[in-house]
């Protein structure tokens, strides 16, 4: 903002909060602290003068520099706010030539000068500023434009790419209900592409911005391909024209996908949260001797999967769920292939044998068992996981094969989230994706093993039909065949 007095006019930023005590120390302390003007060809420092109160609020104050910030530029539509964004990545590179360390970015830190330059405010200033913030006014302006693990370059382009999310779009690709989720969501959530969501947008623009996301395979966005992609599409027509059934179809499968996609990252989240000291007591209690014994033994064996053709290695991870064998599915993959998966199915694996020496049965049934039983109605507190349907087509053979696989994948369901912790006595339910991914394989010690799953989609199907047990049911629900691994 601007403060005025006696006719000397002052660019300021006002401290809300720290306005007392400690934490106003602490900024003072760091008020000589540089940022940055970058003009054209040159790169020089920008520091606040000076303290200043004014009606109550007091205020830093430094050099009068009318410009826009890069929070008004996001609220801004593509075609005025490309330059401007062009303008960023263009300082951010030439930031790096100069050698000053890297630092996030934050919204309202960064000025657009009324000349053509960038300033880029404090940022040790802001940081302390923005620490005593509430969640709600960081959000927009920090937490969503920046990843938790990232730094450097990788960061810059990281946020280059939510910022133009957030312009194509119109909604950040990470908003979540606090910095934890945010951070999450940055880590793991699978977001839609601008594309899907602003259907006539260019492939070429919505395939660089989910790069810079780290939403594909290609590698980290270099700020010198951002600055020369930003600067060609100011000349460019970055829009399709799509027919009115393209365009309706376009974003239905887009809001699908965005279903699919938001369910799951729930699911995930809330085994994190809710089963990870579970499943610490009991692997400690139960099968720690029996986990310790077979890392050892497969230390010295080969693979379970030795000799397997690669159909063979990938047909055996997938059916491996329904039988919760969580060590043959990491003897089919390397490196943190199937991860998540793998992590799901060893969490239902000692979940279900803590369950079944409590009451001499798993509630967690097989999905192939429950398919092949006509697929029943389940009771409380059964509850389904594995997979039914699963088919496999090869798209490239030997040595690097590349399988399409597609399945029915059952889960316990996430419990909506009401801010509640779901009672005992709920009726657990069931539900169900139709997923394809794209698995690739290697040799690896003489043997295949899959490297990489790429998630193609995810569609919702229809919930199991599950019913609260009759009162003469024992408490462990459907007694169906191979519920007990």
């Amino acid at each position: 903002m601007e403060l005025n007095e006696q006719g000397v006019r002052r660019s300021a930023v006002a401290l809300g909060e720290a306005s007392q005590g400690t934490a106003l120390t602490r900024i003072l302390a760091l008020k000589a602290s540089p940022g940055w003007m970058v003009e054209e060809n040159a790169v020089r420092e920008w520091r606040f003068e000076g303290v200043k109160e004014q009606n109550g609020t007091l205020y830093l104050y430094g050099p009068y520099t009318p410009g826009t910030t890069l929070e008004a530029a996001l609220a801004m539509p593509l075609d005025k706010a490309l330059p401007l964004i062009a303008r960023l990545a263009r300082a951010l590179s030439r930031l790096s030539a100069s050698r000053i360390k890297w630092f996030p970015l934050q919204a309202d830190a960064v000025l657009f000068t009324e000349n053509g330059g960038v300033l880029f405010l404090p940022p040790d200033v802001h940081r302390e500023i923005r620490d005593l913030r509430t969640f709600a006014v960081n959000r927009d302006t920090f937490e969503s434009l920046n990843h938790p693990d990232l730094k450097g370059e990788n960061l810059a382009s990281f946020t280059l790419a939510s910022v133009l999310y957030r312009i194509i779009t119109g909604r950040f690709a990470f908003n979540g209900a606090d910095a934890e989720e945010i951070h999450e969501q940055a880590r793991k959530l699978e977001i839609m592409p601008p594309a899907r969501i602003v259907p006539e947008l260019s492939p070429e623009v919505s395939d660089l911005i989910m790069a810079g996301l780290g939403r594909a395979r290609t590698g980290p966005v270099a700020l010198d391909e951002w600055v020369k992609s930003l600067t060609a599409w100011q000349t460019q027509d970055l829009f399709r024209i799509l027919t009115a059934e393209e365009r309706e179809k376009t974003l239905r499968d887009a809001e699908s996908s965005r279903e699919a996609s938001a369910k799951s990252f729930r699911r995930r989240m809330f085994w994190e949260k809710n089963w990870k000291i579970a499943a610490i007591i009991a692997v400690v209690v139960i099968v720690v001797g029996a986990i310790l014994g077979s890392i050892l033994k497969n230390a010295l064996a080969p693979r379970v999967t030795h000799g397997y053709s690669p159909q063979m290695v990938v047909n055996t991870f997938y059916t491996s769920m329904n039988t919760l064998d969580h060590m043959t599915m990491q003897a089919c993959v390397i490196g943190k292939a199937g991860q998540g998966e793998i992590n799901e199915t060893m969490t239902l694996f000692v979940t279900s044998r803590v369950t079944q020496g409590y009451e001499g049965k798993s509630n967690v049934l097989s999905a192939a068992d429950w398919d092949k039983a006509g697929r029943p109605t389940l009771f409380s507190p059964a509850t389904l996981y594995g997979v039914t349907g699963l088919s496999l087509t090869q798209e490239q053979g030997e040595p690097t094969p590349v399988f399409m696989v597609e399945y029915d994948k059952w889960n316990p369901a996430t419990p909506a989230d009401t801010g509640k912790t779901p009672s005992m006595d709920q009726v657990p339910q069931s539900e169900g994706h139709r997923i394809a991914d794209r698995v690739r394989l290697r040799k690896d010690k003489g043997d295949w093993v899959i490297y990489q799953i790429d998630r193609v989609h995810a569609t919702p199907l229809p919930a199991p039909k599950s019913e609260a047990a009759p009162p003469s049911a024992n408490s462990s629900g459907n007694p169906l065949p191979g519920a007990s691994p």
